[in-house]
């Protein structure tokens, strides 16, 4: 007689790709509705989970929000530093603006931070870490989606009625499946590739401390930014992004090596390194039969100044309550999970796709016509970055409209129109998921169509 030994494939209530801070969040939050037994899988060993090139700055009430939860952040002396001011400052540096947000930013260790959420999550009895393992692929069938891993000693397979999709920028899920693909392309100009060092700087400048500048110049980043962010200690978080469309003709270590880290004496360099990062409005949809994409991985970023936390720490929230309800009562079909993508616009959607606008306004103005701008207080940078609530920012984007249609430059008249309609589109969201194809096509040709406008003006300035 021969006995044929067959493996056994482990099966889980819920599968996570990334255990970064929407990973981390969305295994936490699914835990504590009921879930049994979750897979939180991540490419890094555990010890490094957390550590990423990014400017380290988060919303306050963030971390009051994860202390509430039962995440150690003051504990484990996650935060580094309170932020007191942030400093606009125009391509012509005498120029700037200067305001006051005490007690809105705090700049973080992000190691610590990316921790700390980490071994919150897994101190949940049902939650399993497999650290230092790859995702190959995923297949679905009869309603279960079975997840192909690798890592260093073994190829082997988990499924799961559901997965959520953390796992970046680089999302194989986001990416491969035509689904989403066809309608998450991130173009050369919607990805920067940032480069920062973190440093000790003893004789730092006092307007450098407790305080946030963000230093613009086309001629320099194309719409990106410089940045100098306060750590306190005399420690500062530095860096510029710079769009991937433009990295053949400019080199952001090279910005930073010749326009920011010169300005200093005697400085230690802590840590540095590069990456890119998504900038451009959220993917239209997030949802799939039995799929749901949360953080960078469905482009939930800020796409004026490219920070992905606090939408990765709300995604991944929702995402973990939404997935414990929906394998509860088995309703995991693409329009069953369709009211992430609600919660998704409300809170995040309707605000970064205006903010899109203008940062494809920000890549297509000429240094001295900002210097301009800013200097005469017809494009308040600075009330932009801080209109935190969506209807502020469409007021404030309406009393713009009016101050700009007496200017006569059409860079100008063109952002109120794309505007307008980006907002009656984002309002009238499909209900149903059949209709989200038409809808999309809409939505990204607004952009399109802006693009091409205000990119024609640079040109024929040039």
């Amino acid at each position: 007689m021969i006995i044929q030994w067959v493996q056994q494939m482990e099966s889980f209530d819920l599968i996570i790709i990334g255990a970064g801070s929407a990973g981390c969040m969305a295994a936490f939050k699914a835990a504590k509705e009921g879930l049994n037994k979750i897979a939180l899988i991540d490419r890094k060993r555990k010890d490094l989970i957390g550590r990423k090139i990014c400017g380290d700055g988060i919303g306050t009430k963030h971390l009051f929000f994860l202390q509430s939860k039962g995440f150690p952040i003051r504990q484990n002396n996650v935060k580094l530093n309170s932020i007191k001011k942030v400093h606009i400052v125009a391509p012509d540096p005498s120029v700037k603006r200067v305001i006051s947000i005490v007690g809105q930013l705090s700049i973080i260790d992000r190691l610590k931070f990316g921790q700390t959420l980490l071994e919150t999550a897994i101190s949940k009895e049902a939650v399993k870490l497999f650290d230092n393992t790859m995702l190959r692929n995923i297949k679905r069938k009869n309603g279960e989606v079975t997840v192909n891993l690798r890592n260093k000693s073994k190829e082997f397979s988990i499924k799961a009625p559901l997965v959520i999709d953390a796992s970046g920028f680089n999302s194989k899920i986001r990416d491969g499946l035509d689904h989403f693909k066809k309608h998450a392309r991130a173009a050369n100009t919607e990805q920067y590739y940032c480069y920062r060092e973190i440093c000790e700087i003893p004789n730092m400048p006092s307007h450098y401390k407790d305080a946030a500048i963000f230093e613009f110049s086309h001629e320099k980043t194309r719409g990106g930014y410089m940045w100098f962010f306060s750590r306190g200690n005399n420690q500062c978080n530095m860096g510029n992004g710079v769009p991937k469309y433009w990295l053949k003709e400019i080199s952001p270590k090279r910005n930073y090596m010749e326009s920011m880290i010169s300005r200093f004496s005697d400085v230690k360099v802590i840590d540095g390194g590069g990456g890119f990062v998504p900038t451009r409005h959220p993917i239209p949809n997030h949802v799939d039969d039995n799929i749901i994409l949360v953080g960078d991985a469905g482009l939930v970023v800020n796409p004026l100044h490219g920070g992905g936390l606090s939408p990765s720490i709300a995604s991944g929230y929702k995402a973990g309550k939404l997935a414990a309800d929906a394998i509860t009562n088995e309703t995991l079909t693409k329009q069953d999970l369709w009211p992430f993508n609600f919660q998704l616009i409300e809170r995040y959607g309707k605000r970064y796709s205006i903010l899109d606008l203008y940062r494809l306004f920000l890549q297509n103005i000429p240094d001295k016509e900002l210097t301009h701008a800013i200097e005469n207080d017809y494009l308040p940078i600075d009330k932009v970055f801080y209109a935190r609530k969506y209807k502020k920012l469409m007021k404030l984007s309406r009393q713009l409209a009016l101050i700009w249609k007496d200017i006569p430059n059409p860079r100008f008249s063109l952002l109120p129109q794309a505007i307008e309609e980006i907002y009656a589109l984002t309002n009238n969201y499909p209900e149903e998921a059949t209709s989200i194809d038409e809808w999309s096509l809409k939505y990204r040709a607004i952009y399109d169509k802006y693009q091409s406008e205000i990119r024609k003006l640079i040109i024929k300035k040039q």
